[in-house]
Protein backbone atom coordinates (compact mmCIF):
# COMPACT_ATOMS: atom_id res chain seq x y z
CA UNK A 1 0.00 0.00 0.00
CA UNK A 2 2.62 2.16 0.81
CA UNK A 3 4.61 1.42 -2.33
CA UNK A 4 1.76 2.61 -4.21
CA UNK A 5 1.06 5.93 -2.49
CA UNK A 6 4.38 7.39 -3.00
CA UNK A 7 4.54 7.38 -6.64
CA UNK A 8 1.28 8.94 -6.57
CA UNK A 9 2.49 11.56 -4.21
CA UNK A 10 5.71 12.04 -6.70
CA UNK A 11 3.62 12.75 -9.80
CA UNK A 12 1.32 14.82 -7.96
CA UNK A 13 4.40 16.90 -7.21
CA UNK A 14 6.12 16.85 -10.30
CA UNK A 15 2.14 17.90 -11.81
CA UNK A 16 2.10 21.05 -8.64
CA UNK A 17 5.25 22.17 -9.67
CA UNK A 18 4.94 22.48 -13.37
CA UNK A 19 1.79 24.21 -12.87
CA UNK A 20 3.77 27.00 -10.76
CA UNK A 21 6.22 27.39 -12.99
CA UNK A 22 3.92 28.05 -15.95
CA UNK A 23 1.88 30.55 -14.06
CA UNK A 24 4.88 32.18 -13.03
CA UNK A 25 6.20 32.41 -16.60
CA UNK A 26 2.69 33.94 -17.47
CA UNK A 27 2.81 36.43 -15.18
CA UNK A 28 6.56 38.03 -15.86
CA UNK A 29 7.55 39.96 -19.09
CA UNK A 30 9.91 37.38 -20.39
CA UNK A 31 8.10 37.21 -23.45
CA UNK A 32 7.39 41.62 -23.59
CA UNK A 33 4.19 41.46 -24.64
CA UNK A 34 3.53 44.09 -27.24
CA UNK A 35 0.46 43.77 -27.52
CA UNK A 36 -0.46 43.81 -23.84
CA UNK A 37 1.52 47.54 -24.08
CA UNK A 38 0.09 48.12 -27.10
CA UNK A 39 -3.50 47.77 -25.09
CA UNK A 40 -1.97 49.88 -21.99
CA UNK A 41 -1.16 53.02 -24.72
CA UNK A 42 -4.80 52.77 -26.13
CA UNK A 43 -6.21 52.93 -22.78
CA UNK A 44 -4.02 55.90 -21.76
CA UNK A 45 -1.75 53.89 -18.90
CA UNK A 46 1.87 55.78 -20.27
CA UNK A 47 3.57 55.40 -17.37
CA UNK A 48 2.28 51.33 -16.84
CA UNK A 49 3.65 51.28 -20.87
CA UNK A 50 6.92 52.76 -20.48
CA UNK A 51 7.14 50.63 -17.42
CA UNK A 52 6.85 47.15 -19.14
CA UNK A 53 8.98 48.49 -21.76
CA UNK A 54 11.94 49.46 -19.37
CA UNK A 55 11.69 45.27 -18.20
CA UNK A 56 14.59 43.92 -19.49
CA UNK A 57 13.29 41.26 -22.21
CA UNK A 58 11.71 44.13 -23.68
CA UNK A 59 14.20 46.95 -24.02
CA UNK A 60 16.27 44.37 -25.71
CA UNK A 61 13.91 45.19 -28.83
CA UNK A 62 15.26 48.29 -29.34
CA UNK A 63 14.81 47.73 -32.92
CA UNK A 64 11.19 46.86 -33.02
CA UNK A 65 9.38 49.32 -34.54
CA UNK A 66 6.31 48.96 -32.47
CA UNK A 67 8.23 49.20 -29.24
CA UNK A 68 9.90 52.20 -30.22
CA UNK A 69 6.75 53.26 -31.26
CA UNK A 70 4.80 52.96 -28.13
CA UNK A 71 7.91 54.32 -25.70
CA UNK A 72 7.65 57.55 -28.01
CA UNK A 73 4.02 57.72 -27.96
CA UNK A 74 3.59 57.56 -24.36
CA UNK A 75 6.33 59.55 -23.70
CA UNK A 76 4.57 62.32 -26.22
CA UNK A 77 1.19 61.72 -23.83
CA UNK A 78 3.62 62.51 -20.86
CA UNK A 79 4.64 65.57 -22.33
CA UNK A 80 8.51 64.50 -22.35
CA UNK A 81 8.61 66.12 -26.02
CA UNK A 82 12.94 65.78 -26.22
CA UNK A 83 13.11 61.77 -25.37
CA UNK A 84 9.60 60.81 -27.14
CA UNK A 85 11.24 62.45 -31.05
CA UNK A 86 14.22 60.10 -30.02
CA UNK A 87 11.78 56.98 -29.99
CA UNK A 88 9.37 58.09 -33.13
CA UNK A 89 12.50 58.78 -35.43
CA UNK A 90 13.67 55.25 -34.56
CA UNK A 91 10.57 54.03 -36.57
CA UNK A 92 11.40 52.61 -40.01
CA UNK A 93 8.89 53.28 -42.76
CA UNK A 94 8.00 49.98 -43.59
CA UNK A 95 6.08 50.02 -40.48
CA UNK A 96 2.17 50.75 -39.82
CA UNK A 97 3.44 53.48 -37.37
CA UNK A 98 5.61 55.45 -39.55
CA UNK A 99 3.61 58.64 -41.06
CA UNK A 100 2.27 59.04 -37.48
CA UNK A 101 5.39 58.74 -35.81
CA UNK A 102 6.96 61.37 -38.51
CA UNK A 103 3.90 64.04 -38.27
CA UNK A 104 4.52 63.81 -34.03
CA UNK A 105 8.19 63.55 -33.99
CA UNK A 106 8.38 66.97 -36.08
CA UNK A 107 5.49 68.35 -34.04
CA UNK A 108 7.48 67.67 -30.92
CA UNK A 109 10.48 69.50 -32.80
CA UNK A 110 8.68 72.41 -33.44
CA UNK A 111 6.94 73.12 -29.82
CA UNK A 112 10.61 72.96 -28.46
CA UNK A 113 11.81 75.66 -31.25
CA UNK A 114 14.33 72.99 -32.81
CA UNK A 115 12.21 74.51 -36.46
CA UNK A 116 15.03 73.07 -38.60
CA UNK A 117 14.79 69.54 -37.63
CA UNK A 118 10.68 69.86 -37.68
CA UNK A 119 11.41 70.54 -41.79
CA UNK A 120 13.80 67.59 -42.24
CA UNK A 121 11.67 65.22 -40.42
CA UNK A 122 8.31 66.21 -42.78
CA UNK A 123 10.35 65.29 -45.81
CA UNK A 124 7.57 62.78 -46.46
CA UNK A 125 7.13 61.79 -50.48
CA UNK A 126 4.87 59.39 -52.39
CA UNK A 127 2.22 59.56 -49.56
CA UNK A 128 -1.56 60.28 -50.07
CA UNK A 129 -2.91 63.60 -51.44
CA UNK A 130 -4.67 63.96 -47.66
CA UNK A 131 -1.25 63.20 -46.41
CA UNK A 132 0.84 65.84 -48.38
CA UNK A 133 -1.54 68.28 -47.45
CA UNK A 134 -1.26 67.46 -43.84
CA UNK A 135 2.39 67.59 -44.60
CA UNK A 136 2.25 71.06 -46.57
CA UNK A 137 -0.02 72.63 -43.64
CA UNK A 138 2.71 72.01 -41.10
CA UNK A 139 5.77 73.43 -43.07
CA UNK A 140 3.48 76.31 -43.09
CA UNK A 141 2.71 76.17 -39.92
CA UNK A 142 6.66 76.05 -39.09
CA UNK A 143 7.19 79.18 -41.44
CA UNK A 144 5.14 80.86 -39.49
CA UNK A 145 6.73 80.61 -36.24
CA UNK A 146 10.24 81.46 -37.94
CA UNK A 147 8.41 84.36 -39.42
CA UNK A 148 9.40 83.39 -42.89
CA UNK A 149 6.40 85.39 -44.72
CA UNK A 150 7.09 83.72 -48.22
CA UNK A 151 8.13 79.87 -47.25
CA UNK A 152 4.23 80.32 -45.22
CA UNK A 153 2.74 81.31 -48.17
CA UNK A 154 3.82 78.95 -50.77
CA UNK A 155 3.53 75.73 -48.80
CA UNK A 156 0.34 76.98 -47.51
CA UNK A 157 -1.27 78.15 -51.18
CA UNK A 158 -0.36 73.91 -51.36
CA UNK A 159 -2.98 72.66 -48.88
CA UNK A 160 -6.52 71.56 -49.58
CA UNK A 161 -8.43 73.12 -46.88
CA UNK A 162 -11.39 71.48 -48.25
CA UNK A 163 -10.14 68.48 -46.18
CA UNK A 164 -12.14 68.28 -43.07
CA UNK A 165 -9.06 67.47 -40.83
CA UNK A 166 -7.37 70.55 -42.05
CA UNK A 167 -10.19 73.09 -42.43
CA UNK A 168 -10.65 74.64 -39.52
CA UNK A 169 -7.37 74.59 -38.32
CA UNK A 170 -6.18 76.01 -41.90
CA UNK A 171 -8.91 79.45 -41.29
CA UNK A 172 -7.23 80.10 -37.81
CA UNK A 173 -3.67 80.05 -39.54
CA UNK A 174 -4.76 82.25 -42.46
CA UNK A 175 -6.26 84.61 -39.58
CA UNK A 176 -2.89 84.46 -37.35
CA UNK A 177 -0.92 85.16 -40.64
CA UNK A 178 -3.22 88.31 -41.52
CA UNK A 179 -2.69 89.51 -37.65
CA UNK A 180 1.18 89.23 -37.79
CA UNK A 181 1.56 90.98 -41.17
CA UNK A 182 -0.16 94.22 -39.41
CA UNK A 183 0.90 93.76 -36.21
CA UNK A 184 3.06 96.99 -34.76
CA UNK A 185 5.30 96.19 -32.34
CA UNK A 186 5.27 98.49 -28.91
CA UNK A 187 8.27 100.51 -29.04
CA UNK A 188 9.94 100.58 -25.63
CA UNK A 189 11.64 103.67 -26.56
CA UNK A 190 8.51 105.47 -27.51
CA UNK A 191 6.64 104.34 -24.63
CA UNK A 192 9.88 106.00 -22.26
CA UNK A 193 9.66 109.15 -24.39
CA UNK A 194 5.68 109.43 -24.05
CA UNK A 195 5.85 108.65 -20.18
CA UNK A 196 8.61 111.26 -19.79
CA UNK A 197 6.48 113.98 -21.21
CA UNK A 198 2.89 112.74 -19.73
CA UNK A 199 3.25 110.08 -16.91
CA UNK A 200 1.18 107.56 -17.54
CA UNK A 201 1.14 107.92 -21.25
CA UNK A 202 3.37 105.35 -21.95
CA UNK A 203 1.41 102.40 -20.68
CA UNK A 204 -1.52 104.03 -22.04
CA UNK A 205 0.41 103.61 -25.07
CA UNK A 206 1.13 99.82 -24.07
CA UNK A 207 -2.50 99.03 -23.94
CA UNK A 208 -2.39 99.22 -19.88
CA UNK A 209 -5.10 102.00 -19.33
CA UNK A 210 -5.75 101.14 -15.68
CA UNK A 211 -2.08 101.65 -15.05
CA UNK A 212 -1.37 104.51 -17.01
CA UNK A 213 -4.42 106.23 -15.27
CA UNK A 214 -3.28 105.63 -11.72
CA UNK A 215 0.81 106.55 -12.70
CA UNK A 216 0.01 109.97 -13.78
CA UNK A 217 -2.35 110.51 -10.29
CA UNK A 218 -0.15 109.50 -8.31
CA UNK A 219 2.91 111.26 -10.32
CA UNK A 220 0.99 114.86 -10.83
CA UNK A 221 0.05 114.41 -7.58
CA UNK A 222 3.05 114.51 -6.37
CA UNK A 223 4.11 116.95 -8.55
CA UNK A 224 1.19 119.52 -7.44
CA UNK A 225 2.02 118.95 -3.52
CA UNK A 226 5.74 119.94 -3.87
CA UNK A 227 5.12 122.71 -6.08
CA UNK A 228 2.89 123.83 -3.00
CA UNK A 229 5.11 123.28 -0.57
CA UNK A 230 7.80 124.77 -2.23
CA UNK A 231 5.81 128.47 -2.97
CA UNK A 232 4.59 128.36 1.01
CA UNK A 233 7.92 126.83 2.95
CA UNK A 234 11.04 126.83 0.14
CA UNK A 235 12.81 124.42 -1.28
CA UNK A 236 14.96 123.84 2.03
CA UNK A 237 11.59 123.10 3.54
CA UNK A 238 11.86 119.31 4.81
CA UNK A 239 7.87 118.57 3.39
CA UNK A 240 9.44 120.20 0.04
CA UNK A 241 12.12 117.60 -0.50
CA UNK A 242 10.66 114.44 0.25
CA UNK A 243 7.29 115.37 -1.70
CA UNK A 244 10.30 116.02 -4.45
CA UNK A 245 12.18 113.24 -3.44
CA UNK A 246 9.10 111.35 -3.80
CA UNK A 247 7.81 112.77 -7.17
CA UNK A 248 11.33 112.45 -8.67
CA UNK A 249 11.26 109.36 -7.82
CA UNK A 250 7.79 108.39 -8.80
CA UNK A 251 8.82 109.93 -12.34
CA UNK A 252 11.80 108.04 -13.09
CA UNK A 253 9.75 104.56 -11.74
CA UNK A 254 6.49 105.82 -14.41
CA UNK A 255 9.38 106.08 -17.09
CA UNK A 256 11.13 102.92 -16.47
CA UNK A 257 8.01 100.73 -15.69
CA UNK A 258 6.51 102.40 -19.47
CA UNK A 259 9.48 100.90 -21.13
CA UNK A 260 9.23 97.45 -19.04
CA UNK A 261 5.23 97.40 -19.97
CA UNK A 262 5.81 97.79 -23.74
CA UNK A 263 8.74 94.67 -23.66
CA UNK A 264 6.29 92.70 -21.99
CA UNK A 265 2.78 93.18 -24.07
CA UNK A 266 5.43 92.28 -27.29
CA UNK A 267 6.58 88.93 -25.52
CA UNK A 268 3.12 88.41 -24.29
CA UNK A 269 2.02 88.53 -28.20
CA UNK A 270 4.46 86.87 -29.51
CA UNK A 271 4.25 83.51 -26.76
CA UNK A 272 -0.04 84.07 -27.65
CA UNK A 273 0.98 83.51 -31.35
CA UNK A 274 3.21 80.65 -30.71
CA UNK A 275 0.89 78.57 -29.01
CA UNK A 276 -2.11 79.73 -30.87
CA UNK A 277 -0.05 78.44 -34.10
CA UNK A 278 1.30 75.00 -31.95
CA UNK A 279 -2.40 74.72 -31.12
CA UNK A 280 -3.61 74.53 -34.65
CA UNK A 281 -0.59 72.29 -35.94
CA UNK A 282 -1.87 70.31 -33.70
CA UNK A 283 -5.61 69.67 -34.13
CA UNK A 284 -5.51 68.44 -37.63
CA UNK A 285 -2.68 65.82 -36.78
CA UNK A 286 -5.07 64.49 -33.95
CA UNK A 287 -7.97 64.45 -36.29
CA UNK A 288 -6.11 62.43 -38.97
CA UNK A 289 -4.54 60.25 -36.64
CA UNK A 290 -6.50 59.50 -33.77
CA UNK A 291 -9.74 58.54 -36.34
Amino acid sequence: MQNRIIPKLSSALIIFCLSYASVSYAQTPSDCDLKFVGHLVRTGNFKEAIYLLDSADCHLMQSNDSANYFRGWSLYSLQRLQRSSEYLMKVQESSVFYDKSRFFAAYNYTHTGEYDKAMNTLSIQGRSSAYQSLYNFEKAGIFLLKGDTAGYRESFSKTNRNLYELSKSSDNLQKIAADLQYHKPKSPLFAGILSGCIPGSGKYYSGKKGEAISAFIATAGLGFVTIENQRKNGWNNFATIAFGTAFVFSYVSNIYGAVLSARIVEIEYQNNVKNTILFNLHIPLRNTFDK
